[in-house]
């Protein structure tokens, strides 16, 4: 870890912290929403416990160690995501009823930190860790925010189909269930298979449910009203980093002209643009266990197989967003994002040098 950060931390502390970085390196069932938590849990530990005396000195920190833990795991945007929310909201803090005083638009883009008052730790850290924990309450009941508007967008005698297995649509789909009829067709998501998940989950609690398989969805998407799932990455321009697959349905929905919807959580929703030629950054290559059987070892010596993670879903493909906050157009992200986030932290690889008073590369 980064001497600068060592220094600032407690040897107790430092040791937590290393623990929160092995669960983004190790833990391979983890979620996005458990994620969310812990790094919440982990920000508001470095407010409390490192020495800090403004907030220019609080945001190095944690931007110090950022680039630790994105070091480890690079393809966790939540993560990123929720440290971005939780820099906002220290620069919020230190802005005090200042920031009130400025119009919206290109001004406030560009103002700079600099022009606003600098307040010492004692006026600072029980506001922050206020509004650290008021956002933990707003991921907590986020899920439950857009479940509620099941019945907006679920109509009676309805076929729905969706992809693979997420939480959030899997309780959406439950919750309109409750007060209407409807079908659902779910595509299994191969290689993963997640969508069996999703088929018996929503088929045990009596809705009626087919399974096919995802060559399958293009011969039937005719005969289905809308498109529902979910999505691990939001992109600035409306674009999705979803299961692998959700390309081509997102692309037969558009040939029919059935809408695409995606129910995510705002922490889901990243000030970066990620481009599906640039798999570095953009994919996570898994091992082909799940697409060719090990047991047959001749084929491996004569073939190369790519199993990636993920697929990229451009923004015209995409109806609507369904997130804690409602329903919103993919054009209109680019104002959520700037609600969310500062334009200063939407690249978390800069660190602030307080003597200098520059932007310089972090070294770790």
């Amino acid at each position: 870890m980064d001497q600068y950060l060592v220094d600032r931390l407690p040897a107790e502390t430092t040791t937590t912290l290393k623990e929160f970085a092995a669960y983004l390196k190790t833990d391979h069932k983890r979620n996005s929403y458990n994620s969310v938590l812990k790094t919440i849990a982990c920000l508001q530990t470095l407010v409390e416990e490192s020495k800090w005396n403004t907030s220019d000195e609080l945001i190095r920190i944690i931007k110090t160690y950022t680039q630790y833990i994105t070091l480890l795991q690079s393809n966790e945007t939540v993560v990123g995501n929720i440290i971005r929310r939780i820099l906002k909201i220290i620069r919020e803090e230190n802005a005090g009823s200042e920031s009130c005083n400025h119009q919206e638009g290109l001004s406030t883009f560009f103002m700079s930190d600099a022009k606003m008052p600098v307040l010492n730790r004692e006026e600072l850290e029980e506001p922050i860790l206020d509004a650290i924990r008021e956002l933990a309450m707003e991921q907590e009941t986020s899920r439950h925010n857009i479940t509620r508007m099941a019945l907006e967008h679920i109509h009676v005698n309805e076929v729905i189909m969706t992809y693979g297995h997420s939480t959030t649509v899997e309780q959406f789909l439950l919750c309109g269930h409750n007060e209407r009829s409807f079908r659902v067709v779910v595509c299994e998501s191969g290689p993963s298979l997640q969508g069996h998940n999703m088929a018996l989950a929503l088929s045990s609690k009596g809705i009626d449910t087919t399974l096919i398989a995802d060559s399958h969805a293009f011969a039937i998407i005719h005969t289905v009203n809308k498109v529902i799932m979910g999505t691990h990455t939001i992109m600035a321009d409306g674009a999705l980093r979803a299961t692998n697959g959700a390309h081509q349905l997102a692309l037969a929905a558009k040939h029919h002209s059935v809408p695409v919807i995606i129910c995510a959580s705002l922490y889901k929703l990243s000030p970066t643009y990620l481009c599906s030629y640039d798999q570095d950054a953009f994919n996570k290559i898994v091992g082909p266990g799940n697409m060719v059987n090990f047991s047959n070892a001749k084929l491996h010596s004569k073939v190369q197989v790519t199993n990636p993670e993920f697929d990229y879903v451009p923004s015209d493909l995409v109806e609507l967003f369904i997130t804690n906050t409602g329903g919103h157009a993919p054009s209109y992200l680019y104002r959520i994002i700037s609600e969310l986030y500062h334009p200063n932290d939407y690249s978390l690889e800069t660190v602030e040098d307080e003597e200098n008073g520059i932007l310089a590369g972090g070294r770790l």
